[in-house]
């Protein structure tokens, strides 16, 4: 009963769109629209949003005191933070036309990893999520990145291997499973690498586990994006799917914001004895929304 009630909700959830980003995820590994596209009806109350991050971002003088983690490559908004002023940014995740793209493409039962809100500063350093890689949590990842301002060549746009190089890339690989740009040219000429430029509203869909990725150098502007991840409800490496947004810690605002329909989605598939791997994040800073320099 319940394999047939999955196949019907995959059906209803089918559409032109949707066969379109599968095909390209499982060709190119990545499909790039935009908000607008993808959600239609929807996409207002999304673009709200990210003129409020345009706002949060940049908007000095406010003397509002915003609570941000600092990471290795970026800036990140604390979790509670997004809750509670940009709730929409994590219902993007749970919304029907992208929930339809990840049960389609996975044929699985799905687990949604949650939201971060990352910005990332010109600081000429390629570390981190700056260096090529693919992701590890499950054999396919879907990964979603909301462009929250315009990105250009030189903002650090989502950069990517199409699918039939992944063996070539893993040549390029250190010890630690990631890369220099220097690093994989060796391997990949550098006109094999593809970049996804777009402005504030552009959506770049990706399996991140089968493409090599990373987020380019910002070197004339600074990044702001939303990160989403979707995979299986049974992914291969739980600590790590789970460690991009400890739910946990924010159930009881999570148990408010998300429909009980969809409780299963954010939390059904946790493990609550699960020791979750250090994610390199700092301690939390209290950072005056004025002072975060591009």
């Amino acid at each position: 009963m319940g394999a047939a009630l999955g196949r019907r909700r995959l059906l209803s959830g089918r559409s032109a769109l949707t066969d379109e980003i599968v095909a390209d995820l499982r060709t190119e590994g990545v499909h790039v629209t935009t908000v607008d596209r993808l959600f239609g009806p929807s996409a207002p109350t999304y673009r709200a949003a990210i003129a409020a991050v345009g706002e949060l971002v940049a908007g000095r003088g406010t003397g509002a005191r915003v609570r941000w983690h600092r990471s290795t490559a970026s800036i990140d908004l604390d979790h509670e933070e997004l809750l509670g002023r940009l709730p929409e940014l994590f219902m993007l995740g749970l919304d029907a036309a992208l929930l339809a793209v990840a049960e389609h493409y996975l044929g699985l039962p799905v687990g949604y990893h949650g939201a971060v809100l990352r910005h990332s500063p010109v600081d000429g350093r390629q570390v981190g999520p700056r260096r090529w890689h693919r992701d590890a949590e499950d054999f396919h990842v879907l990964r979603t990145v909301l462009y929250l301002n315009d990105v250009d060549e030189d903002g650090g746009p989502f950069e990517y291997l199409p699918r039939r190089l992944a063996s070539l890339g893993g040549r390029a690989l250190a010890a630690d499973g990631m890369c220099s740009d220097e690093q994989l040219a060796a391997h990949v000429p550098r006109e094999h690498w593809k970049r996804c430029t777009g402005p504030a509203g552009t959506l770049v869909i990706a399996d991140s586990a089968q493409v090599f990725h990373h987020e380019s150098l910002q070197r004339g502007s600074a990044r702001s994006v939303l990160m989403i991840g979707h995979a299986s409800s049974r992914p291969r490496h739980p600590a790590l799917a789970q460690a991009h947004f400890p739910a946990h810690e924010h159930a009881e605002t999570l148990a408010r914001l998300v429909p009980p329909p969809q409780h299963h989605l954010v939390f059904g598939w946790r493990q609550s004895d699960l020791v979750l791997p250090a994610g390199g994040v700092e301690a939390v800073t209290t950072i005056l929304g004025d002072v975060i320099a591009s």
